[in-house]
């Protein structure tokens, strides 16, 4: 009788080994896309942070009865650096400070000026009207324009940011500011824009 309880008790080593295997290899298949994913969510977070102070742009220039401008900068934090867009009257030619509306994107994520690089995408999204890419700046009455000497010209823009943790075709994102004011933000899926 005592044999046989010892014989049923516990798991042998090759039961241990194998699940042991089979764990790893799930683990190992699901890491990569896992990184992918957060990364997309941190991309996806940093962009709705961006559209948010763009907006909040357009509502200052309203409420203020001024043009006001989102800027972009880069700025260093220890060994990385990374993008803050904060809003100023257009006139102001003044870094950021602690009282303007601003946001840090998640760092890696970069403002880039064009589509280039290894898995950059094939194609810019269709925008239906030319873009500026200067600072966009919104009028007293929240159109969207291009701010140069004070005069505010109405402009569309785009903006192209890229998180560099992925390495996949994945980490694009882009956001549009159409002439008649609609923010709208493009995630490149490695073969389409989409919203």
């Amino acid at each position: 009788m005592v044999n046989k309880l010892r014989k049923r008790a516990g798991f042998t080593m090759l039961e241990i080994m194998t699940v042991t295997a089979v764990s790893m290899i799930i683990t190992m298949t699901a890491i990569p896309n896992m990184i992918t994913g957060i990364s997309m969510l941190r991309l996806r977070s940093s962009m709705t942070s961006l559209a948010g102070v763009i907006q909040n742009c357009r509502t200052l220039a309203v409420k203020n009865n001024t043009a006001m401008t989102t800027h972009f900068a880069v700025s260093t934090y220890g060994a990385s650096n990374g993008v803050i867009a904060y809003v100023k009257k257009a006139s102001d030619p003044n870094p950021v400070s602690t009282t303007d509306s601003q946001v840090q994107l998640e760092q890696p994520v970069t403002q880039v000026t064009s589509l280039t690089g290894p898995d950059a995408p094939a194609s810019a999204p269709t925008l239906g009207f030319t873009a500026a890419t200067g600072s966009p700046s919104f009028s007293t009455t929240g159109l969207p324009c291009a701010y140069s000497g004070g005069n505010c010209t109405n402009s569309g823009f785009i903006y192209y940011f890229h998180d560099t943790r992925t390495s996949s075709k994945t980490g694009w994102a882009a956001i549009s500011i159409s002439q008649a004011g609609r923010l709208k933000k493009w995630y490149w899926n490695g073969s389409i824009w989409t919203d």
